[in-house]
Protein backbone atom coordinates (compact mmCIF):
# COMPACT_ATOMS: atom_id res chain seq x y z
CA UNK A 1 0.00 0.00 0.00
CA UNK A 2 1.06 3.56 -0.68
CA UNK A 3 0.81 6.59 1.49
CA UNK A 4 -0.17 10.04 1.14
CA UNK A 5 -0.14 13.23 4.02
CA UNK A 6 -2.72 16.22 4.04
CA UNK A 7 -1.49 18.46 7.02
CA UNK A 8 -1.49 15.89 9.91
CA UNK A 9 -3.67 13.43 8.80
CA UNK A 10 -2.01 10.18 7.17
CA UNK A 11 -3.76 7.31 5.00
CA UNK A 12 -2.50 4.44 2.77
CA UNK A 13 -4.21 3.54 0.16
CA UNK A 14 -4.26 0.90 -2.57
CA UNK A 15 -3.83 1.69 -6.13
CA UNK A 16 -4.41 -0.59 -8.98
CA UNK A 17 -4.97 -0.37 -12.44
CA UNK A 18 -5.47 2.07 -14.98
CA UNK A 19 -7.98 4.26 -16.64
CA UNK A 20 -11.02 6.33 -15.16
CA UNK A 21 -10.99 6.41 -11.77
CA UNK A 22 -12.66 5.31 -9.16
CA UNK A 23 -12.30 6.08 -4.93
CA UNK A 24 -13.38 3.70 -2.60
CA UNK A 25 -14.19 4.58 1.44
CA UNK A 26 -15.45 2.10 3.38
CA UNK A 27 -17.27 2.24 6.67
CA UNK A 28 -16.20 2.55 10.24
CA UNK A 29 -14.73 -0.25 11.59
CA UNK A 30 -13.08 -2.03 8.32
CA UNK A 31 -10.77 -0.64 6.04
CA UNK A 32 -10.29 -0.96 1.98
CA UNK A 33 -10.16 -4.35 2.46
CA UNK A 34 -13.87 -4.37 1.86
CA UNK A 35 -13.14 -3.73 -1.43
CA UNK A 36 -10.49 -6.79 -2.70
CA UNK A 37 -13.34 -8.63 -4.86
CA UNK A 38 -14.28 -4.93 -6.76
CA UNK A 39 -10.44 -4.23 -6.76
CA UNK A 40 -10.24 -6.76 -8.01
CA UNK A 41 -12.71 -7.18 -11.27
CA UNK A 42 -12.81 -3.40 -11.75
CA UNK A 43 -8.65 -2.49 -11.85
CA UNK A 44 -8.37 -4.43 -15.74
CA UNK A 45 -10.50 -1.28 -16.96
CA UNK A 46 -9.95 1.33 -14.38
CA UNK A 47 -7.71 2.97 -11.76
CA UNK A 48 -9.26 1.90 -8.74
CA UNK A 49 -8.00 3.91 -5.49
CA UNK A 50 -9.34 2.48 -1.96
CA UNK A 51 -7.96 4.28 0.91
CA UNK A 52 -7.50 3.23 4.65
CA UNK A 53 -9.68 6.18 7.01
CA UNK A 54 -7.27 7.22 9.79
CA UNK A 55 -7.53 5.28 12.38
CA UNK A 56 -8.64 2.49 10.68
CA UNK A 57 -6.56 -0.54 8.74
CA UNK A 58 -3.44 0.65 7.77
CA UNK A 59 -3.35 4.54 8.58
CA UNK A 60 -2.57 5.62 11.79
CA UNK A 61 -5.22 7.58 14.29
CA UNK A 62 -4.26 11.09 14.76
CA UNK A 63 -3.42 12.89 17.97
CA UNK A 64 -6.49 15.15 17.34
CA UNK A 65 -9.74 13.27 16.25
CA UNK A 66 -10.60 14.13 12.40
CA UNK A 67 -13.72 15.33 11.75
CA UNK A 68 -15.75 14.76 8.50
CA UNK A 69 -14.72 18.28 7.22
CA UNK A 70 -11.38 17.05 7.80
CA UNK A 71 -11.96 13.91 6.32
CA UNK A 72 -13.10 15.40 3.42
CA UNK A 73 -10.12 17.60 2.64
CA UNK A 74 -8.26 14.76 3.16
CA UNK A 75 -10.26 12.75 0.18
CA UNK A 76 -10.37 16.08 -2.21
CA UNK A 77 -6.61 16.74 -1.17
CA UNK A 78 -5.62 13.16 -2.73
CA UNK A 79 -7.75 12.97 -5.42
CA UNK A 80 -6.14 16.23 -6.76
CA UNK A 81 -2.53 14.98 -5.70
CA UNK A 82 -3.51 11.60 -7.59
CA UNK A 83 -4.61 13.50 -10.76
CA UNK A 84 -7.77 11.17 -10.05
CA UNK A 85 -10.52 14.29 -11.51
CA UNK A 86 -13.11 13.75 -11.74
CA UNK A 87 -13.62 10.00 -10.14
CA UNK A 88 -16.87 7.58 -9.33
CA UNK A 89 -17.08 7.66 -5.74
CA UNK A 90 -17.94 4.73 -4.23
CA UNK A 91 -18.69 4.67 -0.48
CA UNK A 92 -20.11 2.38 2.21
CA UNK A 93 -21.58 3.72 5.79
CA UNK A 94 -19.01 7.06 6.85
CA UNK A 95 -17.55 6.45 3.21
CA UNK A 96 -21.21 7.41 1.73
CA UNK A 97 -21.26 10.54 3.85
CA UNK A 98 -17.53 11.93 3.02
CA UNK A 99 -18.32 11.15 -0.49
CA UNK A 100 -21.80 13.08 -0.49
CA UNK A 101 -20.40 16.05 1.28
CA UNK A 102 -17.55 16.43 -1.19
CA UNK A 103 -19.95 16.59 -4.02
CA UNK A 104 -21.48 19.52 -2.15
CA UNK A 105 -18.14 21.29 -1.65
CA UNK A 106 -15.97 20.35 -4.68
CA UNK A 107 -18.09 19.03 -7.00
CA UNK A 108 -15.33 19.11 -10.28
CA UNK A 109 -13.52 16.34 -8.67
CA UNK A 110 -16.59 13.94 -8.73
CA UNK A 111 -18.45 12.24 -11.97
CA UNK A 112 -20.76 10.20 -9.65
CA UNK A 113 -21.59 8.44 -6.62
CA UNK A 114 -22.56 4.90 -5.42
CA UNK A 115 -23.89 5.23 -1.75
CA UNK A 116 -23.73 1.87 -0.26
CA UNK A 117 -25.71 1.47 3.35
CA UNK A 118 -25.62 5.63 3.64
CA UNK A 119 -24.09 6.82 7.40
CA UNK A 120 -26.00 10.18 8.13
CA UNK A 121 -27.26 11.09 11.60
CA UNK A 122 -31.01 10.12 10.83
CA UNK A 123 -30.28 6.31 9.73
CA UNK A 124 -27.43 5.65 12.66
CA UNK A 125 -30.09 6.97 15.24
CA UNK A 126 -32.62 4.63 14.23
CA UNK A 127 -30.01 1.76 13.61
CA UNK A 128 -29.80 -0.79 16.42
CA UNK A 129 -27.25 0.53 17.86
CA UNK A 130 -28.25 3.97 17.54
CA UNK A 131 -28.72 4.58 21.36
CA UNK A 132 -24.77 4.86 21.70
CA UNK A 133 -25.36 8.63 19.66
CA UNK A 134 -28.81 9.18 21.21
CA UNK A 135 -27.53 8.72 24.69
CA UNK A 136 -25.34 11.78 24.61
CA UNK A 137 -28.55 14.10 24.48
CA UNK A 138 -29.83 12.69 27.76
CA UNK A 139 -26.58 11.74 29.92
CA UNK A 140 -23.74 13.72 28.49
CA UNK A 141 -21.85 13.37 31.39
CA UNK A 142 -21.56 9.57 31.37
CA UNK A 143 -21.69 9.33 27.73
CA UNK A 144 -18.25 11.72 27.52
CA UNK A 145 -17.14 9.11 30.48
CA UNK A 146 -17.88 6.15 29.08
CA UNK A 147 -16.38 7.35 25.51
CA UNK A 148 -13.11 8.20 26.90
CA UNK A 149 -13.26 4.67 28.96
CA UNK A 150 -14.17 2.84 25.58
CA UNK A 151 -11.23 4.71 23.90
CA UNK A 152 -8.93 2.83 26.05
CA UNK A 153 -10.36 -0.38 25.29
CA UNK A 154 -8.73 -3.21 22.32
CA UNK A 155 -11.23 -5.82 21.69
CA UNK A 156 -10.40 -9.73 22.08
CA UNK A 157 -10.88 -11.82 19.10
CA UNK A 158 -14.56 -13.25 20.32
CA UNK A 159 -15.92 -9.89 20.58
CA UNK A 160 -14.27 -8.59 17.05
CA UNK A 161 -16.58 -12.01 15.84
CA UNK A 162 -19.29 -10.76 17.35
CA UNK A 163 -18.74 -7.20 16.47
CA UNK A 164 -18.95 -8.64 13.00
CA UNK A 165 -21.49 -11.02 12.77
CA UNK A 166 -23.89 -8.03 14.10
CA UNK A 167 -23.34 -6.49 10.69
CA UNK A 168 -23.86 -8.85 8.25
CA UNK A 169 -26.95 -10.44 6.74
CA UNK A 170 -27.34 -14.35 5.79
CA UNK A 171 -25.16 -13.91 3.24
CA UNK A 172 -22.47 -12.77 4.58
CA UNK A 173 -22.93 -14.94 8.03
CA UNK A 174 -22.53 -18.05 4.72
CA UNK A 175 -19.54 -16.84 3.81
CA UNK A 176 -18.22 -17.13 7.75
CA UNK A 177 -17.43 -13.03 7.19
CA UNK A 178 -17.53 -13.06 10.91
CA UNK A 179 -13.76 -15.45 10.88
CA UNK A 180 -12.90 -13.35 8.00
CA UNK A 181 -8.78 -12.89 9.11
CA UNK A 182 -8.70 -9.07 7.55
CA UNK A 183 -11.99 -7.81 8.56
CA UNK A 184 -10.92 -9.75 12.21
CA UNK A 185 -7.45 -7.91 12.05
CA UNK A 186 -9.42 -4.66 11.21
CA UNK A 187 -11.69 -5.07 14.11
CA UNK A 188 -9.37 -5.79 17.23
CA UNK A 189 -6.46 -3.39 16.21
CA UNK A 190 -5.55 -1.14 18.87
CA UNK A 191 -6.80 1.66 16.88
CA UNK A 192 -10.32 0.52 16.13
CA UNK A 193 -12.23 1.59 19.23
CA UNK A 194 -10.76 5.12 19.67
CA UNK A 195 -11.53 5.88 15.69
CA UNK A 196 -14.88 4.72 16.12
CA UNK A 197 -15.34 6.50 19.21
CA UNK A 198 -14.34 9.70 17.21
CA UNK A 199 -16.59 8.99 14.87
CA UNK A 200 -19.51 9.17 17.42
CA UNK A 201 -18.56 12.29 18.61
CA UNK A 202 -18.57 13.61 15.30
CA UNK A 203 -21.95 11.89 14.72
CA UNK A 204 -23.96 15.81 14.62
CA UNK A 205 -22.19 16.58 11.45
CA UNK A 206 -22.50 13.62 9.37
CA UNK A 207 -26.54 14.77 10.09
CA UNK A 208 -25.48 17.75 7.22
CA UNK A 209 -25.99 14.84 4.65
CA UNK A 210 -29.88 14.56 6.33
CA UNK A 211 -31.04 17.96 5.39
CA UNK A 212 -28.44 19.26 1.97
CA UNK A 213 -28.81 18.04 -1.17
CA UNK A 214 -26.52 16.74 -3.92
CA UNK A 215 -25.97 18.72 -6.90
CA UNK A 216 -28.69 17.41 -9.09
CA UNK A 217 -26.01 16.90 -11.90
CA UNK A 218 -24.19 14.61 -10.26
CA UNK A 219 -25.94 11.00 -10.74
CA UNK A 220 -25.99 9.08 -7.32
CA UNK A 221 -27.27 5.49 -6.65
CA UNK A 222 -28.44 4.29 -3.67
CA UNK A 223 -27.76 0.70 -2.36
CA UNK A 224 -28.69 -1.11 0.66
CA UNK A 225 -27.92 -4.20 2.46
CA UNK A 226 -31.58 -5.23 3.26
CA UNK A 227 -30.73 -6.97 6.64
CA UNK A 228 -28.60 -4.03 7.52
CA UNK A 229 -29.27 -3.84 11.25
CA UNK A 230 -26.10 -0.49 12.16
CA UNK A 231 -28.26 1.64 9.94
CA UNK A 232 -32.11 2.05 9.27
CA UNK A 233 -33.13 2.06 5.95
CA UNK A 234 -36.70 3.25 6.31
CA UNK A 235 -35.74 6.14 8.52
CA UNK A 236 -33.32 7.32 5.49
CA UNK A 237 -35.79 6.97 2.58
CA UNK A 238 -35.59 11.00 2.23
CA UNK A 239 -32.31 9.97 1.42
CA UNK A 240 -33.28 9.75 -2.03
CA UNK A 241 -35.00 12.97 -2.55
CA UNK A 242 -31.46 14.77 -0.56
CA UNK A 243 -29.07 12.81 -3.05
CA UNK A 244 -31.03 13.20 -6.30
CA UNK A 245 -30.19 9.55 -6.62
CA UNK A 246 -31.56 8.12 -10.11
CA UNK A 247 -31.51 4.21 -8.36
CA UNK A 248 -31.93 2.71 -5.38
CA UNK A 249 -31.31 -0.72 -4.99
CA UNK A 250 -31.85 -3.15 -2.36
CA UNK A 251 -29.45 -6.23 -2.04
CA UNK A 252 -31.38 -9.05 -0.59
CA UNK A 253 -30.10 -11.35 2.34
CA UNK A 254 -27.01 -8.44 3.03
CA UNK A 255 -26.05 -6.69 5.89
CA UNK A 256 -23.61 -3.65 6.53
CA UNK A 257 -21.33 -5.19 4.14
CA UNK A 258 -22.86 -6.14 0.90
CA UNK A 259 -19.68 -5.36 -1.09
CA UNK A 260 -18.50 -8.86 0.38
CA UNK A 261 -21.49 -10.59 1.16
CA UNK A 262 -22.75 -10.28 -2.54
CA UNK A 263 -19.75 -9.06 -4.16
CA UNK A 264 -20.69 -9.52 -8.20
CA UNK A 265 -23.93 -7.66 -7.37
CA UNK A 266 -21.90 -4.39 -6.10
CA UNK A 267 -19.35 -5.09 -9.18
CA UNK A 268 -22.32 -4.74 -11.54
CA UNK A 269 -23.90 -1.52 -9.66
CA UNK A 270 -20.45 0.01 -10.44
CA UNK A 271 -19.97 -0.78 -13.94
CA UNK A 272 -23.62 -0.22 -13.95
CA UNK A 273 -23.56 3.16 -12.62
CA UNK A 274 -20.14 4.03 -15.01
CA UNK A 275 -22.35 2.57 -18.15
CA UNK A 276 -24.91 5.24 -17.11
CA UNK A 277 -22.27 8.15 -16.83
CA UNK A 278 -20.54 7.43 -20.02
CA UNK A 279 -24.07 7.34 -21.76
CA UNK A 280 -25.66 10.90 -20.41
CA UNK A 281 -21.93 12.64 -21.22
CA UNK A 282 -22.23 10.99 -24.94
CA UNK A 283 -26.42 12.52 -25.59
CA UNK A 284 -25.08 16.10 -23.84
CA UNK A 285 -21.87 15.93 -26.47
CA UNK A 286 -24.85 15.06 -29.10
CA UNK A 287 -26.96 18.17 -28.70
CA UNK A 288 -23.97 20.22 -27.43
CA UNK A 289 -24.65 23.64 -30.59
Amino acid sequence: MKTFTHHDLAVAYRDAGEGSAIVMLHNGGTSSTIWRHQIEALSGDHRVVAVDLPGFGRSPRPDTPATLGQLVELVAALIRELDLAPALMVGNCMGTNISTALARTEPELITGILAVNPLTEASFSAGRIGFLHKMAGIAAAPTRLARNVSRRIRSPKPVGVAALRFQLGKEGIARDLHHDPELLACATRAEQMPALVDVLDDMAAYGEADRAEVPADIPVWIAWGEQNRVLSRHRAAHLEQRFNADRVEVLEGCGHLPMLERPDDVTELITGLLAEIRRTAADELEVAP
